[in-house]
């Protein structure tokens, strides 16, 4: 179902205020720690590439794990226990060796803008009852973050 709901222009208007609000935090919180640095990337072959592959694994795999199945869309308990296994999801793949891991994953800071990232993807999923505004947010921080905050 959470495929085939279509999003309204407030569902869009709504995820895209979460998406600003969210840069915003993370763009604080990753200049401060030192996770970002800002400049556009040079290497745009390899950020297209990036980009097409992200809107499946990351944005649109994890949205539908962990948002859809996991957070469902009732339940505060359910929704806090989803956006923990998110956060945790980031270090588990460098634990587990996965190719698309990076040491990153296992900075606090980092794992702060993750949780955001998952809660403003939860809310955006539960208002809309559609997955596609959580998949755009998703794939738009990693395309912004592999393009111009250094990722």
């Amino acid at each position: 179902m959470a495929l085939r709901t279509s999003p309204t222009w407030r569902d869009w208007r709504e995820a895209l205020f979460l998406l600003a609000v969210l840069c915003v935090f993370a763009a604080v919180l990753g200049t401060n720690a030192g996770l970002f640095t800002f400049s556009w990337t040079t290497d745009w072959p390899r950020l297209i590439a990036i980009a097409l592959v992200a809107i499946i694994i990351p944005a649109l795999a994890e949205e539908m794990v962990f948002r859809v199945l996991l957070a469902g869309r009732s339940g505060v308990w359910r929704a806090g226990m989803a956006l923990t296994l998110f956060v945790l999801w980031h270090p588990a793949q460098l634990w587990l060796d996965l190719p698309m891991a990076q040491p990153v994953f296992a900075d606090p800071a980092f794992l702060a803008i993750a949780a955001a990232l998952g809660l403003a993807c939860t809310i955006s999923y539960r208002r809309s009852g559609s997955v596609w505004p959580a998949v755009a947010m998703h794939w738009a921080v990693v395309v912004m973050w592999k393009g111009f905050a250094g990722g």
